[in-house]
């Protein structure tokens, strides 16, 4: 089995690439401070070795390149990085060493998930270097606690199946780490989403027993938000009193079709999605990467700030 080194984040005293992902010092200080922190999140970026079934619609080699240029250009840059699985289209040796150099910019930490499309195996072999010692036995499921915020990921994606399935197994694992804190603000990430969404063919092919997962959710309202992938599509919903958002992918999404027997892959943007903890509350941002014309704010944003500071208002000029 090859195994692919994926770059650890260069150590704080290192001066990374002028394109790398990196927290200028002040916004660190001022994100310990105010516990704030930036969790991005990428999911099904179908790393291919050849066309595939999409192929003539997008290269999704190129499209992650343009995502992770866009995380790299973030100020402030992300904290941590949540991969929500479909890495890679078929998950073999190859496709995880291009998923490797394609990552290589980023400096900040990865977290990945695997999804049905990647490979339990390979997948551990691939990203030996970024996954938690405590990592669950039989399924790739593992909890980080260095943040203001505790982030739990579930894996229930199945060997050769295209479905996924919240078990016996996974639901014991599940319970007891959310019981082992009950007070900490929690995000839990998997790659399948808990619920029936409208886009039927993919809802009859997701997740079994997704009501027990649903009614842990609603047991646990320390997590305080839930994130997923799967569906390539920007999706929200509530379970209990969690918010759930469904990241979109960082190549082809779907289309939105809520027919029952419709259903089509198309060419919308490249996408993530950012959710910051300020301290109270989750707030989630969808980012695009596209090439679509812009216009500079910044003297409106310098009076904006300048009226705030005078508490004049907002005035109509």
């Amino acid at each position: 089995m090859m195994r692919v080194r994926f770059p650890s984040p260069a150590p704080a005293t290192a001066g990374p690439p002028a394109t790398a992902c990196r927290r200028p010092e002040g916004a660190a200080v001022r994100s310990r401070i105010l516990g704030t922190v930036l969790i991005a999140q990428i999911s099904d970026c179908h790393i291919r070795d050849g066309d595939g079934t999409f192929g003539g619609l997008i290269d999704t080699s190129a499209t992650l390149a343009r995502v992770v240029s866009e995380l790299c250009s973030l100020d402030p840059s992300p904290d941590v990085v949540l991969a929500t699985g479909d890495l890679t289209e078929d998950g073999t040796g190859s496709q995880y060493a291009r998923l490797s150099d394609l990552l290589s910019d980023l400096r900040v930490r990865i977290l990945p998930l695997p999804g049905n499309h990647d490979e339990g195996a390979a997948f551990r072999t691939a990203f030996a270097d970024r996954l938690p010692e405590t990592v669950a036995e039989g399924h790739c499921s593992y909890v980080v606690d260095d943040y203001e915020v505790r982030l739990v990921g579930l894996d229930t994606s199945l060997p050769g199946r295209h479905d996924g399935h919240f078990d016996d197994e996974r639901a014991e694992w599940l319970e007891k780490t959310l019981a082992e804190d009950t007070d900490k603000p929690t995000l839990l990430f998997t790659h399948f989403p808990p619920f029936q969404t409208g886009l039927c063919f993919m809802d009859v092919s997701g997740l079994a027993d997704a009501d027990r997962l649903r009614a842990v959710i609603e047991r646990n309202p320390q997590v305080r938000l839930m994130v997923t992938g799967h569906l390539h599509r920007t999706i929200q919903t509530v379970i209990g009193t969690t918010l759930v958002s469904v990241c979109p992918s960082t190549g082809n999404q779907l289309g939105l079709d809520l027919s029952h027997d419709g259903g089509s892959a198309v060419d919308e943007p490249p996408s993530y999605q950012l959710h910051r903890w300020d301290g109270e509350r989750f707030v989630t941002h969808t980012g695009v990467a596209w090439d679509g014309r812009s216009v500079d704010l910044s003297d409106f944003v310098a009076r904006v700030y300048s009226l705030a500071e005078r508490g004049e208002g907002f005035p109509k000029a």
